[in-house]
């Protein structure tokens, strides 16, 4: 039924989820409606309807404009709307804070160990402070343009559990032992809290990175995938960059570290080695 009142087209319908056709005969048959995903609806409303040939007769005076999604799960429809300019902002500050700052500090903290003067621990905290700050004004512009925060896609609680543990981790940095003085045995309160910084620090990475991906793809949902293609390949490129950076830099670290246990190894040999040396005179 189609009718139009007061300025209010007003459309009912019915088809089934799942066409009893054979899809083999006729491909419209394959277009089976999940009920939890936002359906795509586009109309046309005409005089009359047929299955014939367009005439005079039956040709339509209003048609949508764009696409319509309706939420069955919901019993509402909303028009799409191009991607809004503060969620293009979320999306950059969310893209920055996980991307490029938190997991620099991390790199910060995991092999710049060798600069003087502990800068790397400084480098390490300013990365860290400054992806924490960008996090929550990302997080705030999102939930002010969507006048609310509910936790009903995978996004949000992606989001919401990667911003927890890394919002954890300065509480963590705070409530950290005193670190050991040069010669001195690392305590095991020290040992436990620096696997659990490591643990925590790098699942919040982990998290973060989902929940960048799934914000892409609840991009693509809700306004269309041609809007964030591009940035969905632009991300995977930046993120397999990412993954070989670390690659290499770990296979640096443990060249350095195998170069330390030989020279080790080395300097343990030649000194037994002068042990026996001296030794030997007393023994004959």
């Amino acid at each position: 039924m189609c009718k139009s009142e007061n300025g209010i087209i007003t459309l009912e319908f019915t088809r089934p989820l799942n066409p009893s056709c054979d899809p083999d005969g006729r491909p419209e048959c394959n277009n089976i409606v999940e009920p939890s995903t936002p359906l795509k609806v586009i109309w046309a409303m005409g005089a009359q309807w047929s299955d014939d040939h367009l005439s005079v007769g039956n040709m339509h005076f209003v048609t949508s404009k764009r696409p319509m999604s309706v939420l069955l799960m919901r019993g509402s429809a909303e028009a799409e709307e191009d991607l809004r300019p503060v969620l293009g902002v979320h999306g950059f500050m969310m893209f920055l804070a996980w991307g490029i700052l938190l997991p620099g500090g991390i790199l910060a903290a995991r092999y710049l160990k060798h600069v003087k003067d502990d800068n790397w621990f400084r480098i390490h905290v300013y990365l860290q402070y400054s992806g924490l700050a960008i996090v929550f004004l990302g997080f705030l512009f999102a939930v002010a343009e969507l006048r609310g925060l509910t936790f009903d896609s995978v996004h949000v609680k992606f989001g919401m559990l990667a911003i927890l543990l890394a919002v954890a981790q300065p509480l963590n940095a705070y409530l950290r032992p005193k670190k050991p003085a040069n010669g001195e045995e690392t305590s095991k309160k020290r040992l436990i809290w620096e696997y659990t910084h490591i643990i925590i620090g790098r699942s919040a990475i982990v998290v973060g990175v989902a929940a960048l991906i799934s914000g892409m793809k609840h991009l693509g949902e809700r306004y269309g995938d041609e809007n964030v293609h591009g940035l969905s390949w632009a991300m995977i490129v930046w993120l397999l960059i990412g993954a070989l950076t670390v690659m290499y830099l770990e296979y640096h670290e443990m060249k350095k570290r195998r170069a330390g246990y030989l020279e080790e190894a080395i300097g343990y040999w030649v000194m037994v080695r002068r042990r026996m040396l001296t030794s030997s005179p007393q023994a004959g």
